[in-house]
């Protein structure tokens, strides 16, 4: 049974369950919450606990291209919004989309390497530095990569006169940056381990999520 007794775990398990409704203040509790908890090196990592491991990120075997720039990367997180006009009383900006998918990657400290699990479930919540912008507007701007970006999903670009006033903030996790993950922690098999015996097989440390525990993802300095 998963012992959710340090700070980070009661924490997780909090957010996860109730904060994450909603995506401005997800992003940044996750990010506060990963400011206030400790790193643990990798190799002092014990079984079943729920840790937050700081390191290089590095590709496990292979990466995947960000839908909007074209980047390679291990994770994506891409959110549109569109503004709508209330008059003469203002706007607002509104989330049209938001796409985040990810494989698995490793991190490494100076103590060894930790892979993190990345699955299509949805338990992956991450707080990314949202580095690459587009946008399109009536007027001023157009990017072919935000209207490609949003034709292939189904989504039109023109209104009934002019282009729709909109934005797009795009953010990756990618080789050499250096990451925090908090999820837990479980010691497996490695299958790529050399060496070993009958009695002893090699393992390696796996961050991954569980029914009730996400995975928590974030490039941003201020978490490391």
């Amino acid at each position: 049974m998963i012992e959710l007794v340090e700070p980070l775990g009661i924490a997780l398990f909090l957010l996860g369950s109730v904060a994450l409704r909603f995506a401005l203040t997800r992003e940044r509790r996750i990010k506060r919450l990963l400011r206030r908890i400790p790193p643990s090196l990798i190799r002092d990592v014990a079984d079943g606990r729920v840790v937050k491991i700081v390191g290089e990120l590095v590709y496990a075997g292979r990466s995947i291209p960000s839908p909007l720039s074209g980047r390679q990367c291990a994770y994506y997180s891409i959110v549109v919004a569109e503004y709508r006009s209330r008059g003469s009383r203002g706007g607002h900006w509104r989330e049209i989309v938001r796409e985040e998918q990810g494989i698995d990657f490793y991190v490494r400290d100076e103590s060894g390497m930790a892979l993190v699990r990345v699955t299509s479930d949805g338990k992956y919540f991450p707080a990314l530095v949202q580095d690459h912008r587009a946008r399109t507007s009536p007027l001023l701007s157009n990017d072919p990569e935000l209207e490609r970006f949003l034709r292939e999903r189904g989504i039109a670009t023109e209104g009934a006169f002019f282009r729709k006033n909109r934005r797009a903030h795009e953010g990756i996790l990618e080789a050499g940056e250096r990451v925090a993950v908090g999820g837990i922690a479980r010691w497996m098999p490695d299958p790529d381990a050399a060496g070993g015996s009958y009695r002893e097989v090699p393992k390696r440390l796996v961050l991954e999520s569980s029914e009730s525990l996400g995975i928590f993802l974030s490039d941003d300095k201020s978490t490391l």
